[in-house]
């Protein structure tokens, strides 16, 4: 695994010495928000002032998508759902984005970075991310799906859940499952509405350090050749997030990192990562470095390893790391072992049509 100080002067030559245009100027990345908590993660973005991404939000829900914050608003399927959404049935859903697959393909357009935004277990994130995905890809992207997975109690959820995960798995290059069984141990006593919106605001956060570390001014830009390298066909990923504060933010924010309650997974050998660390204007390339080493200490030494870092006054004497970690085990990968038979949903969802 490249030393993340050989790494560090080796990004740090391509930058401009007035730290102005990136490398990536040109490259396009979208958010597509599909169904009503991809939508709300697109719209928390937009409340955020994202600047590094185009955001568009998809939806079979007419009155749920006219109060979405997006740069675009698509309303798929009206021919069959009237605009009153996909009933919680995937399938529907599905149809409902091939027969809008014109404006979909044209919104899509000639992006390279698509971050697909779902929740899965419902009707339309799950049913219709897939049939998204698999035109991104059509068209050249990479697709990075970011999705929330139900909590065990919502047993019908959980079938739904684990056929869109398979879909999903089939059509994009990486897909990054956020558990909200997970969330009781990060939030337990949270309110039950502002512990599924801290779900949203970790989607947000992850999707927009990854786009702004790549499209704009930064200590370290991540190089998108090296992004497509580390997300192309690299299945399912984790997410974890550390912060830090004060006389010791930079072992606590790597601390905080690699023990995050939603990093229900052991680091060993993992072998690829996408790290991104904010910091003050005081915030140095060895502080950073110091970060990152400790985040990859138990990774394969072979591990394809890419990190960049922004300055942001706006955090104060604070330091924040999102890290997207790939080739690791996970419950979510195609053939792991499930705790109860799984039916065949799509067979379940047709007898109820």
């Amino acid at each position: 695994m490249e030393g993340f100080i050989e790494s560090a002067i080796r990004n740090t030559t391509q930058l401009p010495e007035d730290m102005g245009a990136t490398s990536n100027d040109k490259i396009r990345i979208l958010v597509v928000g599909v169904g009503g908590g991809g939508c709300n993660t697109v719209h928390r973005l937009s409340n955020m002032g994202i600047k590094s991404a185009e955001t568009i939000a998809v939806n079979t829900d007419a009155s749920h998508l006219k109060i979405v914050n997006a740069q675009k608003r698509l309303l798929i399927g009206s021919s069959i759902t009237r605009g009153l959404g996909a009933g919680g049935y995937p399938e529907v859903a599905a149809k409902c984005a091939e027969v809008s697959k014109d404006k979909l393909r044209e919104a899509i357009g000639s992006a390279e970075l698509v971050f697909l935004c779902a929740g899965m277990g419902g009707g339309t994130g799950t049913g219709a991310s897939p049939v998204i995905a698999e035109m991104a890809k059509e068209q050249g992207a990479i697709v990075v799906s970011v999705v929330t997975y139900p909590f065990n109690l919502e047993r019908a959820r959980l079938k739904k859940a684990d056929w869109g995960l398979e879909e999903l798995r089939k059509k994009s290059d990486t897909v990054v499952v956020i558990d909200n069984n997970r969330l009781t141990g990060y939030v337990p006593n949270l309110p039950i509405n502002q512990a599924f919106q801290i779900a949203d605001e970790i989607t947000a956060r992850a999707v927009k350090g990854i786009a702004d570390t790549i499209m704009l001014p930064s200590l370290i830009n991540l190089d998108f050749a090296d992004v497509r390298s580390i997300m192309g066909d690299a299945g399912v990923a984790v997410i974890s997030m550390g912060e830090g504060k004060g006389n010791n933010k930079v072992e606590d924010a790597a601390k905080s990192a690699v023990e995050h309650p939603l990093l229900d997974v052991d680091l060993t050998g993992a072998k690829g990562a996408l790290i991104h660390i904010n910091g003050s204007p005081q915030l140095t390339l060895g502080e950073a470095t110091t970060i990152g080493e400790r985040i990859t200490a138990k990774f394969a030494d072979n591990a394809n390893v890419i990190w960049g870092a922004r300055h942001d006054a706006a955090i104060g004497d604070a330091v924040t790391v999102t890290a997207i970690m790939t080739g690791l085990t996970s419950k979510f990968q195609v053939g792991a072992k499930k705790e109860e038979p799984e039916r065949n949903l799509a067979h379940d969802i047709e007898s109820q049509l």
